[in-house]
């Protein structure tokens, strides 16, 4: 499925190019990769369900602009990208309503928050895929990087134990992805707790 067939094509070039350009070299993971990671997961969570067209619109703008905040700060970033999309997606004729829910979608993104419907599950699902996935490990290290050098751990040891206790209390939330990545998940968590170990 291309994207610019629910998402405007100047709204994706506008984005893309923002996250080229304007993010700081210290985001080694929330990036232009990471959006585009998330996007194609979203599509391949989505073929799942029977969604509408206006469902597949929401859920495609909403992981195009979820970690679009970065372009700002780490700090809060949902709640910077939420704004920034109210202020955005009116120009690209987006009603209120579908603004609402494409913001609301950004905001379930963060750690702390429960999907209540299906759109909400998928995007979440689709942002943390990777933990079910082989290039976990992979990714992992970008993580740290990143969150080092942006103060939010001291050192590895404490990254190590963090993702480990977060992979214990991480759940999907399709059924899609409860059976796709549910084994890879146990090998994941199983490397994470290595990694703590040795750290």
């Amino acid at each position: 499925m291309e994207l610019n067939k629910y998402v405007p094509d100047p709204l994706i070039e506008l984005v893309f190019s923002d996250l080229s350009n304007k993010l700081d070299s210290k985001y080694h993971y929330h990036n232009l990769h990471h959006t585009k990671r998330v996007i194609k997961s979203a599509q391949e969570i989505g073929d799942f369900y029977n969604l509408s067209r206006d469902d597949w619109r929401d859920l495609l703008t909403a992981c195009l602009l979820h970690d679009y905040g970065f372009i700002k700060s780490h700090v809060d970033h949902e709640e910077t990208g939420a704004l920034m999309s109210k202020d955005i997606l009116p120009e690209y004729y987006f009603s209120d309503d579908h603004i609402d829910t494409i913001s609301s979608l950004i905001l379930i993104t963060k750690v702390a928050e429960k999907p209540s419907n299906l759109l909400e599950s998928i995007i979440r699902d689709a942002d943390l895929e990777y933990i079910g996935s082989n290039d976990f490990e992979k990714i992992s290290e970008y993580l740290k990087k990143e969150w080092t050098e942006c103060g939010v751990v001291k050192n590895d040891s404490q990254f190590y134990k963090i993702q480990y206790e977060f992979l214990l209390s991480h759940n999907f939330y399709t059924a899609f992805m409860q059976e796709k990545g549910r084994e890879q998940k146990m090998k994941n968590i199983d490397y994470a707790k290595m990694m703590m170990e040795k750290s």
